[in-house]
């Protein structure tokens, strides 16, 4: 799992949390996670939790929109 596939996952899906993401890549449910806690402490992404249920929501910061866009313009 590529950081440029997570951050452009989570600009397509406006948020998810880690077992969409882990489906949504075809990865685990820990390595998903772990991807995602790396990113929130980079602050490329902000982690939200759901009071109802206690399920934690990423979605992407205006940071982690730049870098995706630094990232997809070294590849093309």
């Amino acid at each position: 799992m590529m950081k440029a596939d997570l951050l452009a996952y989570l600009a397509d899906a406006g948020g998810a949390d880690a077992v969409e993401v882990a489906d949504g890549l075809d990865s685990t449910y820990y390595a998903a996670s772990m991807a995602l806690l790396r990113l929130c402490r980079q602050s490329l992404v902000a982690r939200h939790i759901d009071p109802d249920t206690g399920i934690y929501w990423y979605d992407l910061t205006d940071r982690g929109a730049e870098r995706l866009a630094y990232l997809e313009s070294e590849t093309a």
